[in-house]
């Protein structure tokens, strides 16, 4: 049996989705793994529907020093204590720090080190100075990691002109386990826009809002689900017809995808986001910026509409001029991409294929 350790700083969002997809091992294969799982004590509930036994947590007070080193010294002790053959890092923090704590150990353990970044911290918007470094802290500890899963062609192409050896990286899409849902129909009541995700920077909220405030339409509403995660505060102005939500069950948001007729996907960086892929596999057209990756997912008129990131004139525009029937059939369209490229089944058999693969 091969032990697989999950370790993510924070897992508010996509990547919590990520997670609890390939918990599943490939079919027939479940008694091949164990699966332990490491994260913040505040977002253990993320992770439902695995069995508590299998977490252990730290306490996280936002991404402080004291919580950061909380965080390596817990990984340290599950590591020691639980003897994994895997461990799998999941975004930047989790990677910088858990392959710092794999390399202190490696006189008593030395598991397989796979990291996935779910977008590099040198593809965010940033000064040249800072990306330099990042890149360059990305270089440095590539030759600790034995596998770098990248999530879209862009972040693996991008990663590679940073300097990222080919030979390490992995392109894995992030899939969604298909529902047999009614198709969506027209109805007269108004056009229900959906915002799901991190009301952060790089979500582009601050765009979404500025857009819907511009558009001249009695016929919109806006529901926003949510909060901010590394940022303090974010302002969330009273607009007609917006509604705040905050983050809610997977039941829940099932719900308001079914109630919606289009999502908008606004950021200004992604790794590739599980957001439109669960709003497609349940008929939904999305909106997206054409930041980085979403292209590979979302095409214009075909799935949804792209507009140039960060431009809230140019969502404006769309947000202007979409009308049901159109949405209807681009949200058909979504669905059957996502059947067809993105599924769960081939994510996570790709995924443990890395697991068993031998070591680099």
């Amino acid at each position: 049996m091969k032990k697989i350790l999950h370790v993510a700083e924070t897992i508010k969002g996509g990547v919590a989705t990520v997670i609890r997809t390939i918990s599943a091992s490939p079919e027939g294969q479940d008694s091949n793994y164990e699966l332990v799982y490491l994260v913040p004590l505040d977002q253990q509930k993320e992770l439902h529907g695995i069995d508590e036994r299998q977490i252990r947590t730290f306490e996280r007070s936002g991404r402080d020093v004291r919580s950061l080193l909380r965080f390596a010294w817990q990984l340290t002790r599950v590591m020691l204590k639980e003897k994994p053959d895997v461990v799998h890092l999941h975004s930047t923090f989790s990677g910088v720090i858990g392959r710092c704590v794999c390399v202190l150990l490696k006189p008593w353990r030395r598991p397989k080190i796979v990291y996935c970044p779910h977008a590099f911290s040198f593809l965010m918007e940033s000064s040249p100075i800072k990306q330099k470094l990042y890149a360059w802290i990305e270089r440095v500890l590539q030759r600790v990691t034995d596998v770098i899963i990248c999530v879209s062609r862009y972040e693996m192409d991008k990663a590679a002109r940073f300097g990222i050896q080919r030979k390490r990286m992995k392109l894995i899409y992030n899939g969604i386990h298909q529902r047999d849902e009614a198709p969506k129909v027209d109805s007269p009541e108004p056009i229900h826009l959906l915002f799901v995700g991190r009301l952060d920077y790089q979500k582009g909220f601050d765009v979404l809002l500025k857009a819907f405030a511009k558009v001249q339409r009695s016929d919109l509403k806006l529901t926003v689900v949510g909060s901010a995660v590394n940022e303090d505060t974010v302002e969330c102005p009273e607009m007609d017809a917006v509604e705040y939500l905050p983050w809610v069950t997977p039941a829940e948001v099932h719900a308001l995808y079914q109630q919606a007729d289009a999502l908008i996907v606004p950021s200004r960086w992604e790794g590739f986001a599980m957001v439109p892929l669960e709003g497609m596999a349940m008929g939904l057209p999305v909106i997206a910026s054409n930041c980085t990756s979403l292209p590979e997912l979302v095409t214009h008129e075909v799935s949804g509409y792209v507009f140039p990131t960060g431009d809230h004139q140019a969502l404006a525009d769309v947000l202007a001029r979409i009308q049901k029937p159109r949405l209807l059939d681009l949200g058909s369209e979504g669905r059957n991409i996502v059947r067809e490229r993105f599924s769960a089944a081939l994510m996570i058999r790709q995924t443990y294929d890395v697991y068993c693969a031998p070591t680099y």
